[in-house]
Order: structure tokens, then sequence, then C-alpha cells
């Protein structure tokens, strides 16, 4: 590691490097953390690096490094996490938005015709947000149960100016949500195994709602009502676009889809794993 003067922003930001040494990423979150504080961009933290370190961003960087060290998750900490290209806002109790369900989004974005969607299991609101950004005359109806989370989507919607196209739905099952017509439904449901969670990261396992995670015994309990659900509410034609867990549930889920859904797409992530199914209803 490059030794910086002692007082200086790259010497604050070796110090958090090695405070954090044990996560995957450290120099990264580094950055991201003194970057954060200072208000600016990780390009300012290493042009800045020979500079001497202001107090105040000391005192908060190494504050948020050692929440950080206790694996609370960067995103809780910042309150804030990039998604398709937008700062969405994000917090303790809501699921944090990852990298993967981008992957969803480009997948969605594919075969959307523009008009109206469902995101069942909206959480920060995070599909949806992308969904409103790439398409302007869109319009969004958002179902959750999660308290924290219907919070958090609110005050995205508001933040990014969408609060008009969009209206939230307070829901416990796909089977409770109200008539509606829409082109696609989309969602990011819980696919992670019960037994699975509490061998997760700390960050996932102590942090994020459970409720967001456990898709039952095999990680597959809510797609049945998914599919039920986009049978009600999808025009002829439309799409039913789901993100899973991953190679091992691929043949169960492909065996829950009804007739009517006609397998479109099937999209794998970054390492490998499919992760993304799409499908076309049609009412004949």
């Amino acid at each position: 590691m490059t030794a910086y003067k002692e007082g200086s922003i790259g010497a604050l930001r070796s110090r958090i490097a090695a405070e954090l040494a044990e996560l995957d990423s450290p120099r990264l979150e580094a950055d991201l953390i003194l970057a954060h504080h200072a208000g600016k961009d990780r390009s300012w933290v290493h042009a800045h690096a020979d500079d001497p370190a202001p107090a105040e961003l000391v005192r908060s960087a190494l504050e948020t490094c050692a929440r950080r060290a206790a694996r609370e998750p960067l995103q809780y900490i910042l309150g804030v996490c990039d998604f398709d290209g937008l700062p969405v806002s994000v917090g303790p109790g809501c699921l944090v938005p990852r990298p993967e369900t981008e992957l969803l989004v480009e997948c969605a974005s594919s075969v959307f015709d523009g008009t109206s969607f469902l995101d069942w299991g909206t959480g920060t609101g995070c599909i949806a947000l992308a969904l409103l950004n790439r398409f302007p005359a869109s319009r969004a109806v958002m179902v959750e149960k999660n308290p924290a989370s219907i919070a958090c989507a609110r005050g995205n919607l508001e933040k990014f100016g969408f609060s008009a196209r969009a209206r939230i739905v307070e829901s416990e099952t796909p089977e409770d949500v109200p008539p509606c017509n829409v082109s696609l439904v989309v969602s990011n449901p819980p696919y992670i195994p019960s037994a699975v969670i509490d061998g997760l990261m700390p960050e996932v396992s102590r942090w994020e709602p459970r409720l967001a995670l456990d898709g039952g015994k095999d990680g597959l309990s809510p797609y049945a009502g998914l599919f039920a659900l986009a049978s009600r509410v999808l025009c002829d034609g439309g799409h039913l676009c789901v993100e899973y867990g991953g190679n091992e549930q691929t043949a169960s889920l492909r065996s829950l889809a009804p007739e009517a859904f006609h397998e479109k797409e099937l999209l794998r992530d970054i390492a490998g794993h499919d992760r993304v199914l799409c499908w076309q209803f049609s009412r004949d």
C-alpha cells in the first residue's frame, strides 16, 4: 500500500482500508467512505491524497469505518446506494439493492412497452425507479408489505420526482393485490432457502430484513403466487420478469410456469449463474 505523509487524506484512506482488511474490497470501501463525507467523488479522493485531512473528515470517516468494521452494511451507514445510475436512498429495515438486480432491470427494459408495470416486493423501489427513469411516459404500481420499505420507496419517489407516476400498494401476498392492468410484472422476491440465511455474510444475516430474503424451504415459495398475480393483471402479450436464486432453482421455477406463460429469455449474472427468467403471457 502506498505510504502517505501523516495526517493526509491518503494516510487516512490507508488507515480505513487497514481497519476493513477483512472485507472483500477494503480500498474501494475506504474511497466510498471518504468521498461520501467529503461530498466529492472517488477521483477526488485520489487526486487529493497528499492534502491534509480536515479534522471533521477524519472524525466522520473513522466513525463510519468503525460501524462498517462491525459489518453494518455501508449502504445503511451512508444512506444511499447507486442503482442503475440513480443514487437510491436506503436504510435499515430495507433490502439493499444488488448489482445483479440491475440485470432484472435490463431484462424488463428489453420487453417493456413503456406503458404501465407492477413491481411486486418493491423494497426501496429501486427497480421501479429505474424503469420510471428509463421510460418517461410509464406508470408504476409498487407493491410492498414492509413498513420500512414502503416509507423508503415513497421517499425515493419524491426524491426523483416520480410520485405522480406511481402508486404504492401495501400488500401481504400476491393474492391480495387489488385489480389493475399492466403490460409488465417485475419482481425480485425473497428467494433464499430458509435454512441458508443464517450462514450468509453478516451484512445480510444480521442486518437485512428476513422477510425480504426468506423464500421458504426451497427458496421458491413466492413464485406460484407471482404467476397467479401476473395472470390476473397482465394484458395479453405482457411479460413477467423475475430474479431468482441461481442454477439449482431454474428447473423447479420453470416447472411452476402455467401453460399461458411462454419462456422468452434467461439471463445469467457476471459469475455465470442463472439469475433472471422472463415469460410472455398469452390469454389464448
